[in-house]
């Protein structure tokens, strides 16, 4: 891959340099300015020629601004604003220093909660060195992963419902996670787990141990099953997790089993998502299933002798994303916009 590296040059040559030994030591070709050559056009348009020419932008910001054009921006600015305009992949990472004026600017417009980067910090030369590596080793990872078509081809693989033992109008969450890159061997290792995983699960609150499991095994999975969960793992290194969101009828509120509870199907999620990634990145796909005529909310605490029934029929809600890293907080952020839009559409 060629990697453009974007930031000032002046007083910053050691930060350079640790950011194109990282680049190079990944077997990439690092693209820097001061190795351009005699051209015969401008300096600017040697530049964003180069960004839009690479296939990554790696993001060095310190405490200068830099050389300002005619337009007011940094040429780093620019070279920044040519890369998001043109989709370009950026790994911004920004030097931890005491920043004014226009640089400032600069960094708020990079590290920008809903429009900017998720940057590194850094504080030396190995620091930085380190991250650049690390981010272009996920970049790398994230390149060679499936696609999402593929992992819905994956996913259409899996048994059906009834072979399960579930119904397919009981109201359950799903998580499914395929490793990027896929690793070989894993149903030995899953099938050599069984005890282990229960265990786990009881742990984070999806099981009892009181209530025991049952193994699964054929040919392509392995597994448990316990009461109102069920555990999957296929040779292809998929892992699932279908969690029963049935509430019990209770004598105060006949109604109970009508209700979603947003909050359970979170701290599902987020314990889901716990036992299956392990700290490895891949696709995710979670998923409601049998919430045709259901509401989505908290059922309600007290007595409750009739409800408002929607009358949507769809059986089903699903989000997909490639997480690489698959980070406990990467995951939180991705799953707050999927809690906003599987409420939307339960709300119609």
């Amino acid at each position: 891959m060629k990697v453009f590296v974007s930031s000032v040059v002046r007083d910053f040559e050691q930060y350079r340099a640790a950011a194109k030994k990282a680049v190079s030591l990944l077997g990439h070709t690092p693209v820097m300015c001061e190795d351009f050559g005699a051209r015969p056009y401008s300096s600017q348009e040697a530049c964003m020629t180069e960004v839009d020419q690479a296939d990554i932008v790696v993001l060095i910001l310190g405490a200068e601004f830099g050389y300002q054009t005619s337009s007011g921006e940094s040429v780093t600015q620019q070279e920044f604003r040519r890369a998001k305009a043109g989709g370009k992949p950026i790994l911004a990472f920004l030097q931890e220093l005491p920043v004014e004026g226009k640089q400032q600017d600069f960094r708020w417009e990079v590290s920008d909660y809903v429009d900017g980067l998720f940057r590194v910090t850094f504080t030396n030369e190995q620091e930085l060195s380190d991250g650049v590596v690390r981010a272009l080793s996920q970049m790398a990872v994230s390149r060679e992963a499936i696609s999402e078509q593929d992992f819905v081809r994956e996913l259409q693989q899996r048994p059906n419902d009834s072979r399960w033992g579930i119904r397919s109008d009981e109201t359950r969450l799903e998580l499914a996670f395929l490793p990027q890159p896929k690793l070989a061997g894993s149903l030995r290792a899953a099938h050599m787990q069984h005890e282990a995983f229960f265990l786990k699960l009881c742990q984070a609150g999806l099981g009892e141990l009181k209530a025991g499991y049952d193994d699964f095994d054929n040919a392509d999975l392995t597994g448990l099953d316990t009461k109102g969960l069920v555990w999957r793992h296929h040779d292809s290194g998929m892992s699932w997790l279908s969690i029963s969101l049935t509430n019990p009828s209770s004598a105060g509120n006949s109604f109970a089993s009508y209700y979603i509870s947003p909050s359970r199907v979170r701290a599902a999620a987020l314990a889901a998502f716990e036992l299956l990634s392990e700290g490895k990145g891949g696709w995710l796909q979670l998923g409601l299933y049998g919430v045709a005529y259901k509401v989505f909310a908290e059922p309600p605490a007290g007595s409750v002798t009739s409800m408002s029934m929607p009358h949507r029929s769809e059986q089903s809600l699903e989000a997909r994303q490639l997480m690489i890293p698959a980070s406990k907080g990467a995951y939180s952020r991705w799953l707050d916009d999927v809690m906003f839009r599987f409420a939307r559409k339960l709300s119609t």
